[in-house]
């Protein structure tokens, strides 16, 4: 029953602090960034998550598994921290 609770303690956590680095993030950046950084951004980190599934299907080396593992759980990571984020509205200009 003590590792029970040890685990839920310990995961709520973890949680509790990847909640507050979404939100310290959210807040830093949104509505700061230009929309195609932003777009960049963002490419690299879904290019990050295909290049940790190719990692982890690729049959031929182990070392490529525990590589595209890591990148895959980072990269998702990135991705669900970075999907908080807003990027800047783009102005227009009116012609004359």
């Amino acid at each position: 029953m003590a590792q029970a609770a040890t685990f839920i303690t310990g995961f709520l956590i973890i949680l509790g602090l990847f909640i507050y680095l979404i939100r310290r993030v959210s807040r830093r950046y949104s509505d700061r960034i230009d929309a195609t950084i932003f777009a960049r951004i963002e490419r690299v980190i879904i290019a990050g998550i295909l290049l940790g599934v190719v990692g982890m299907f690729q049959p031929w080396l182990f070392v490529g598994y525990k590589l595209g593992f890591q990148l895959l759980l980072l990269s998702t990571l990135a991705f669900i921290v970075w999907s908080h984020v807003t990027p800047a509205p783009t102005i227009y200009r009116a012609e004359e």
